[in-house]
């Protein structure tokens, strides 16, 4: 029963999104922008990132950066669905169904996940159109499936904040507040190794961190097992955390007045 809740609540989402193209592709734009316009600006840093052991051009070290970015946003601000959902009365027609209130929970999730994944793979389209190097296309499904998992854990935010939230203001105001802060505090610009000690440490407890990493290792052909190993396990770490946060504080707060 969880599993076909779950299903039909991620189906339902997945057409919501398909009737909203037009939002789709306004998600798009600021991406696209880091990578064509971002990218060219800061071209004369590469002696710089090349100092510290990056052997790439501007553009291709800050891609994964913007691949991650695109998950963030689209997964971030997808929670204001619920806050639709709830206005509207969807929601309470389903609390009276006999549906897993986790169950809704996780199957917008999901559905935020497979949506940032999407996107996400124009964006990489969009860097392997203006010459950016992908050493192994073939690692172009892990990379999305690493999507997936890292949005995952940033749609449990939303829905979290989505779920608490009185008002749409406060949930802009929250999802702003955490989704800019958390990709500046990453490698996803610049490498940490050119950064001040402090804000390095600060980096290393936020799990954009290893979603930039290795994303970035897998693109370029220098991922190793270690290093792998533990991002992955950071990533899920946080992935489970945020599963079950929202889940639970879904289940609690959904029924009360909106």
């Amino acid at each position: 029963m969880i599993l076909s809740d779950t299903y039909t609540i991620f189906w339902r989402e997945m057409k919501r999104y398909r009737k909203s193209r037009s939002g789709v592709l306004i998600r798009l734009i600021q991406p696209a922008i880091w990578i064509i316009v971002i990218g060219n600006t800061f071209a004369g840093t590469q002696p710089l990132i090349k100092s510290v052991g990056y052997d790439l051009s501007y553009i291709e070290f800050m891609t994964p950066g913007v691949i991650i970015l695109t998950a963030i946003f689209t997964s971030i601000f997808g929670g204001v669905n619920t806050l639709w959902d709830r206005r509207y009365g969807f929601m309470n027609k389903a609390l009276t169904s006999p549906i897993s209130r986790s169950s809704i929970a996780l199957g917008k999730m999901l559905a935020i996940s497979l949506v940032s994944a999407l996107q996400a793979s124009l964006i990489l389209g969009i860097a392997i159109a203006i010459g950016v190097n992908f050493v192994n296309p073939l690692m172009f499904i892990p990379i999305m499936l690493i999507v997936i998992l890292f949005s995952l854990g940033f749609s449990g935010i939303s829905v979290v904040v989505a779920a608490t939230a009185k008002s749409q203001e406060t949930f802009w105001g929250v999802v702003n507040f955490l989704g800019m802060p958390l990709f500046m505090l990453s490698p996803a610009l610049f490498p940490l190794e050119l950064v001040p000690d402090w804000l390095a440490v600060v980096a290393k407890l936020n799990p954009v961190t290893y979603s930039v990493l290795l994303i970035r290792g897998m693109m370029t052909g220098t991922a190793q097992a270690a290093s792998v190993v533990l991002e992955l396990a950071v990533i899920s770490g946080f992935v489970i955390i945020m599963v079950a946060l929202a889940s639970y504080v879904f289940t609690r707060e959904v029924n009360k007045p909106f």
